[in-house]
């Protein structure tokens, strides 16, 4: 893991949560869209979760039903997540 990368998941995981914008500190959640599960993924494409909305019964490895009651996926949050960085 780079400097840069231990920058930018410090500063993700400072953010609220990406679905139910609960306060930080957050999880970094690391987005696999499109790649294998041996497969590590970029740090620059974490997003910041709530523990419930990351490894809750309805968040992302969960059954997801927090993010389809807000009609959210994982690029909607990322992209509110670049937002809020820059």
């Amino acid at each position: 893991m780079t400097a840069a990368s231990r920058r930018h998941l410090a500063r993700v995981k400072e953010l609220p949560c990406g679905v139910c914008k609960a306060p930080g500190p957050s999880d970094a959640h690391h987005i696999r869209l499109g790649q294998g599960m041996a497969q590590r993924a970029s740090d620059f494409l974490a997003i910041p979760l709530c523990r419930p909305c990351h490894q809750g019964d309805r968040g992302i490895h969960g059954d997801r039903s927090e993010w389809r009651m807000r009609k959210l996926d994982e690029l909607d949050v990322l992209a509110d997540t670049i937002e809020q960085l820059t």
